[in-house]
């Protein structure tokens, strides 16, 4: 098999002679997209331009030169009032109104602070519950683990 070289970016590729035929065959290389004719030989003859460029043409760009001077605002006219300032206090009609996704919103925040203060409750409760049990059945415990006498006598619960 015949080894062809692109004479632009030198990738190397094998061709079946058949393929090439003994005129030669133009190819495109496939990691740079450069189009040559081909020989049995080995020779590569650039071609000319190929029928889809690698690369797309740049964008030709049109530079404006800046203008001397810019042109004058338009005058706003004397007459239209000024835009009303936001008012502090809603109207009375909207006090008790709030929007739907709003009150939603709230609503979710309260259930989620009481979730969480009902966990911290229940966490409380069930260590009070541990410690109340560990002191008014310590005879059963240091009997059940004898090395906890030690933890007992350190806390002034030995009797």
């Amino acid at each position: 098999m015949p080894r062809i070289a692109c004479p632009n970016c030198g990738a190397r590729y094998e061709i079946a002679a058949e393929v090439l035929g003994p005129a030669g065959k133009k190819v495109r290389c496939v990691r740079c997209g450069h189009v040559w004719l081909a020989t049995p030989e080995g020779e590569a003859q650039a071609s000319g331009p190929s029928d889809a460029p690698p690369w797309p043409e740049p964008r030709q760009v049109r530079v404006r030169e800046p203008e001397e001077e810019p042109a004058a605002a338009p005058a706003v006219a004397a007459t239209a009032p000024p835009p009303a300032p936001p008012t502090a206090r809603p109207a009375a009609s909207a006090i008790g109104a709030e929007p739907a996704g709003l009150s939603r919103a709230v609503s979710a925040n309260e259930r989620g602070t009481t979730a969480l203060l009902a966990a911290w409750a229940l966490s409380l409760a069930v260590l009070a519950a541990a410690a109340w049990g560990a002191i008014a059945y310590r005879a059963e415990v240091i009997d059940a683990w004898p090395a906890s006498q030690r933890l007992y006598a350190l806390l002034g619960l030995d009797g």
